[in-house]
């Protein structure tokens, strides 16, 4: 498989994900309100307002933690430059929605962590050449990073800034 397939297939993961999780999450507190608003406990000792504060307040919670499957998918379609972190975050956010999310983290971080993401996300090349400025009491001319990652001055080492 060629690594924009492991990133659209990714990105169909994260999706999956959101939506199947969203979706048991929207069912489940749906019923529940539905429960309390249909058939009140009997007296004043459990209010109606209490219950749908608490679902209400626990939809938010479970959707905020289901948000950046959204996000990671977004980036991994679009081919975002921070599609990697957003993916990487996803990912360990989803770790704990077995089966789909679980999947996802595992395929997500097994692609990002090798070598294969850089053909679909290419490193910035302007990161290549990496310039500190000049003072006007040193005459060091900067730094550059090579590709293999050398890191290469210029005229003079740097200063000693112990």
């Amino acid at each position: 498989m060629t690594p924009e397939e492991h990133n659209k297939y990714i990105s169909w993961t994260f999706l999956a994900n959101g939506l199947f999780q969203s979706s048991i999450v929207l069912l489940a507190y749906g019923l529940l309100f539905a429960f309390f608003v249909f058939f009140p406990p009997p007296g004043d000792d459990l209010p109606a307002a209490f219950f749908t504060a608490v679902f209400g307040l626990a939809l938010l919670i479970n959707l905020a933690f289901l948000s950046p499957n959204f996000v990671a998918y977004y980036a991994l379609k679009n081919r975002k430059p921070w599609a990697r972190v957003a993916s990487i975050v996803a990912a360990f956010m989803s770790a704990m929605n077995f089966p789909i999310g679980t999947g996802a983290c595992i395929f997500s971080l097994w692609f990002f962590f090798g070598e294969e993401w850089k053909k679909v996300y290419p490193e910035n090349p302007a990161a290549a050449q990496r310039y500190l400025p000049q003072t006007a009491e040193s005459k060091w001319q900067g730094r550059y990073v090579r590709e293999d990652g050398e890191v290469v001055y210029r005229e003079s080492q740097p200063p000693d800034w112990r």
